[in-house]
Formats: structure tokens, C-alpha cells, sequence
């Protein structure tokens, strides 16, 4: 079941993204081809301008989208059609997030292509410099990692389990907001900026002057996986909690 929601999530971002992707793959060709050919005027400046802003949209649109598909179906009229589903909320919460890191993996798949249509015929000697100059501080990384291989799992883990912590936030957010009468927007954003303002008056105040005693980089990476795991945790369980109990839906 969990698949099927997730197919039926990634059409509804996909229909909508697939512009943006196109849009913007459609002006890194037509830019490099300007540069190609050697057009160094205001029309090569403004298709430079629209790649960038193409950049921009693609990330902003997909992280738009990925938290409108999880308030508009759950939250409005729509809820009485999802939640009378035979579905846990476990498998909507699931389906919402998985499909939501697979768009934000398009997005920027996207945009690395994007830059890579750019960079297609440029003097890569440029490039050869720069990485020589960082060559060593790269090799002496490496030279680490292989003697400290738990630092590369440590790394990976703590990789994998802050990927979700954004969306599930902003998850917990709007369901918190969704439960006042009115002014739901303005009530999610006073939520947003009250969480994130408290976890910075948090992390400035308590955790970063204590993380600084710790010596060990084991000890450390673990407690900065078990903080951001503690925070995923929290937020699908809460999330879930509201979604079982607590909905609020708008007619």
C-alpha cells in the first residue's frame, strides 16, 4: 500500500515539477550554446539570469510542493477522502516523506545536470588546478578515513538520519498549526519561526558549548546521531499522534 501511495504522491509532485526540470535544462542548453558560438551581449546575460533563477525555482518548487502534498490532502476537504482509506497513518506519513526525498533527489539531480550542460566545453584545465591545489588536503583525508573506517559509518549514519529531520519539522508544524479554527498559514508560520528561533537559543546556549568538551570525534558524531534520530523520532510520532486523534479539517 505504501507503494502505491508513494506512486500516486510522486505523479502529483512530478506533473508539476516536470515543467520546472524542463525549463531549466531548456536554459543551460540554450546557454551554452550562446557561449559556444562566442554571444557575449544582454541576451546572454539575461539566459544567464533565468538559469540561475531556473535553479532557484526547481529547489524552491520542489520544497513547496512536497509540503503542500502533505498539508492539502490531510488537512482540507480532501482529508475525508484520505483519512476514510484503508491506511494506517504510519503508511500516509511514509508515503509523504519517501516521496518527498525521492523529488528533492530529482531536484537535484536536475540541477546538477543543468550545470553539467554548462560546463561542457569549458577549459577544464581550470579545474585540474584547483583540484591540485586541493589534491593533498583531499589525499590526507582519505589517509584518515581509511585508518578510522567507523568514521565512515558514523558519517553515513549521520547523513541518513538528518535527511528526513527538515520535513518531518515541518510536518510536525503544520499539524500542530492545522488544529487552531483560524489563521492556520500565520499560526504555522508563528510555529516555524518559534521552533527553529528556540532550537537556536538551544544549540548557542546549551549543545555547542557542550559538544565543544567532547574530544573524542567518535563520541561526538554519535550524539549528533542520536540528537538528530531523537528529533525524527519525535516528529513522526507526534505527527502520527495528531493524524490519529487531533485532525482538524477545513470543509
Amino acid at each position: 500500500m505504501v507503494g502505491k501511495l508513494i506512486k500516486h504522491e510522486l505523479y502529483a509532485i512530478g506533473r508539476v515539477l516536470i515543467f520546472f526540470a524542463i525549463a531549466l535544462l531548456g536554459f543551460a542548453i540554450i546557454l551554452r550554446i550562446l557561449l559556444a558560438v562566442e554571444v557575449y551581449g544582454s541576451l546572454t546575460v539575461l539566459v544567464m539570469l533565468f538559469f540561475f533563477y531556473a535553479i532557484l525555482a526547481m529547489s524552491v518548487c520542489t520544497f513547496c510542493l512536497t509540503i503542500s502534498r502533505f498539508s492539502k490532502p490531510l488537512f482540507t476537504g480532501e482529508g475525508y477522502l484520505t483519512l476514510s482509506m484503508p491506511v494506517s497513518a504510519d503508511q500516509l506519513i511514509w508515503s509523504k516523506l519517501l516521496s518527498a526525498l525521492i523529488a528533492e533527489l530529482f531536484s537535484t539531480v536536475m540541477c546538477v545536470i543543468a550545470v553539467l550542460i554548462l560546463l561542457i566545453g569549458f577549459d577544464w584545465s581550470v579545474f585540474v588546478e584547483i583540484f591540485e591545489a586541493i589534491g593533498p588536503m583531499l589525499s590526507q583525508l582519505g589517509l584518515y578515513l581509511r585508518n578510522d573506517p567507523l568514521l565512515v559509518v558514523e558519517l553515513v549514519l549521520q547523513f541518513i538520519v538528518s535527511l528526513p529531520t527538515g520535513l518531518l519539522v515541518f510536518y510536525l508544524i503544520l499539524s500542530i498549526a492545522q488544529l487552531s479554527t483560524r489563521h492556520r498559514v500565520g499560526m504555522a508560520f508563528l510555529y516555524g519561526f518559534a521552533f527553529y528561533m528556540g532550537v537556536s537559543i538551544l544549540n548557542v546556549c546549551i549543545v555547542a558549548p557542550a559538544l565543544e568538551l567532547i574530544e573524542s570525534i567518535h563520541v561526538y558524531l554519535c550524539i549528533q546521531i542520536i540528537i538528530s534520530l531523537a528529533v525524527d523520532v519525535a516528529c513522526f510520532l507526534l505527527v502520527r499522534y495528531i493524524l490519529r486523534n487531533k485532525v482538524n479539517l477545513i470543509v
